[in-house]
């Protein structure tokens, strides 16, 4: 490069002090030093996976679920080996206990409407437990001690009429 054709800072105003030769060579050793950085540098690539933060792939609050989970179903498989070796053990009777009791928001007036109608059974079964009769009994032998008198007379009237 000429000094003619290096012009990296074109002067505006000439005076004394700007002298394009010591710019001229803070510049080229500027260069320079940059081109032996160029060459000593090597292309690297960087294929290492990034950084793993197990934060963002394990949530605490799941595991710990799961962990819970898992200990709930251990503990009834236990539960239900232990009711299998007694059966096995047992003298083979079936045992159909149902441990289960339904809950239900109209529990209450169920047992109520329940209360109600054992009422009204208990009800018609002394109805008819007690029946009472129909006819008058003191009426009826009065009928029945009348129709003894008249076949009694008739009986009279009738032997009295044969002679």
């Amino acid at each position: 490069m000429s000094s003619l054709e290096y012009l990296a800072y074109p002067v505006i105003i000439a005076n004394h002090r700007q002298s394009t030769t010591m710019k001229k060579k803070l510049d080229i050793g500027d260069y320079l030093s940059h081109k032996n950085k160029l060459e000593l540098a090597r292309p690297r690539v960087d294929n290492k996976p990034p950084r793993a933060q197990t934060h963002h792939h394990f949530k605490m609050s799941k595991i710990q679920e799961d962990q819970k989970r898992i200990g709930r179903i251990e503990r009834e498989n236990k539960q239900l080996a232990e009711r299998l070796a007694t059966i096995q053990r047992g003298t083979g009777m079936v045992d159909c206990w149902n441990q289960y009791f339904q809950r239900s928001s109209n529990r209450e007036k169920q047992n109520r409407e329940m209360v109600r109608i054992t009422v009204e059974n208990q009800g018609i079964l002394k109805r008819l437990g007690d029946p009472k009769p129909t006819y008058d009994r003191r009426k009826s032998e009065i009928d029945w001690q009348a129709c003894i008198i008249i076949l009694f007379l008739e009986t009279l009237n009738t032997s009295f009429y044969l002679f």
